[in-house]
């Protein structure tokens, strides 16, 4: 009689467990189910780059001296980042604009997204896409991007014809290394094949990435439009996108991205949102006397001048384009 108890709780427990994971399961491919394909995000040549560890989405348009475009790393991050300044920056320039890897329409392989992955993507990019060995090139990078971009630059600065850096994440002293347990740990959850991604789908909701772009935004900016939201949603749920923000939640840089910074020789532009809620200009004032030379150009935005003032971005990186120019 006992054996049959157990052998009875054996199964309930069994069965409970199984429909855990059913459900887990339906709500994971009711997501995908639920999200569209991406759009086009921008009006240009698009474009696949066969890297050694995924292919690259890119587009192109203009003429002129080349100019790479990176886009920040956040759940939904795509060159769609660029959608209101890349048609203007192309009537002077060479313009690529790539989805990095794990992100966007580019390949999303269930990789390690280190730092040094994407530095040598970019170096890459620079010497194959653009052709940069033979006529260095512009790059603007915003955020996470930008300490990868200031890396490359320190390393191969006869690729770079100038460097300007949105709001760069990860050149001043490393915060996040008092939450590394943490992140690690997020970073695992995150990984694990059906909670993982059961947890990133039900985090990453429509409303949760309203209320993200919303707070990198000025206080009092128009409401976001749900096409906006909708482009954002679709690129964050594309199959395997929780494996590169995983990684990006656990990546510290220690001091190589910093150290990297200080040694930049390509003339340097930092730009700035003034009424960003989370990092001060002060962050922006003390990179820059890091960097003798650097210039600087605060915006009445919050942390994404290049979405929330194009026009005045794109005239203030022009004037900055000419002045290096005549150096």
């Amino acid at each position: 009689m006992e054996q049959r108890r157990r052998l009875a709780r054996w199964q309930i427990a069994s069965l409970s467990a199984a429909g855990v994971v059913g459900s887990l399961a339906l709500a994971n491919w009711l997501t995908q189910a639920g999200a569209r394909e991406p759009e086009q995000a921008l009006d240009g040549a698009e474009a696949l780059y066969p890297w050694t560890e995924g292919t690259i989405h890119y587009t192109a348009r203009g003429r002129g001296e080349p100019m790479l475009l990176l886009h920040d790393l956040r759940p939904g991050s795509s060159a769609y980042e660029y959608r209101q300044v890349f048609a203007p920056l192309a009537t002077r320039y060479r313009v690529f604009a790539p989805d990095l890897l794990g992100y966007g329409r580019s390949g999303r392989p269930a990789i390690s997204y280190t730092p040094q992955l994407y530095v040598a993507l970019i170096e890459d990019l620079l010497r194959q896409v653009l052709g940069a060995t033979d006529q260095p090139a512009h790059v603007i990078a915003a955020g996470k991007a930008a300490a990868f971009a200031a890396m490359a630059a320190q390393a191969r600065p006869q690729l770079f014809r100038s460097l300007a850096l949105i709001e760069p994440v990860g050149l001043t002293e490393d915060a996040d290394r008092r939450h590394a347990l943490t992140a690690q740990a997020a970073r695992l959850l995150l990984r694990s094949p059906l909670l993982g991604e059961s947890v990133y789908n039900a985090a990453v909701s429509r409303l949760w990435l309203r209320l993200a772009l919303r707070h990198r935004r000025a206080p009092g900016s128009m409401r976001l439009s749900d096409d906006v939201i909708d482009q954002y949603y679709a690129t964050a749920h594309l199959p395997g996108a929780r494996f590169a923000h995983a990684d990006s939640l656990a990546a510290t840089l220690g001091d190589a991205a910093s150290d990297a910074f200080a040694a930049i020789s390509a003339p340097t532009l930092l730009l700035w949102g003034q009424r960003d809620r989370s990092r001060a200009v002060a962050e922006a004032l003390a990179l820059r006397a890091r960097l003798p030379g650097a210039e600087l150009r605060i915006f009445p935005t919050g942390a994404m001048p290049h979405v929330e003032a194009p026009d005045a971005f794109t005239r203030e990186v022009f004037a900055w384009l000419r002045s290096t120019a005549r150096v």
